[in-house]
């Protein structure tokens, strides 16, 4: 006989496997930045800021994150373009306030332990 519950549970846990594999299919090597330009005629410390960064990447990384397979969101990767964007904004000079990496290795198990999502941000002001 046929247990109904340990087939669903299959299907559900192919599911999840799936539609997981399609998001992050989609959306690996992908980076975007936010920009913020209104300081209210204030300065900082550093000098006048032109904007306010945000980058973000988002990737699939080998084994809780440890090497890159699809796009890269490593720290390093992710403050080269956030310098790219600050570049792109004519600044001269930029002040990182903060930094992160997670890799989501936990999500799926065991699925995640192989194909790690990894997600980086770094934010900062780009000065003039």
């Amino acid at each position: 006989m046929i247990n109904l519950g340990v087939l669903m549970s299959r299907q559900n846990l192919t599911f999840k496997f799936f539609s997981l594999a399609v998001a992050l299919a989609f959306l690996s090597g992908c980076s975007s930045t936010t920009v913020a330009r209104d300081f209210n005629g204030l300065s900082t410390s550093e000098g006048k800021p032109i904007a306010h960064l945000s980058t973000g990447n988002l990737a699939v990384h080998l084994l809780f994150g440890k090497t890159p397979l699809w796009g890269d969101a490593s720290l390093p990767k992710t403050v080269s373009d956030f310098t790219a964007a600050a570049k792109a904004q004519n600044a001269s000079e930029v002040h990182i306030v903060q930094s992160s990496r997670r890799a989501w290795w936990f999500l799926f198990p065991p699925f995640t332990f192989i194909l790690t999502p990894v997600s980086s941000n770094v934010a900062g002001e780009a000065l003039s």
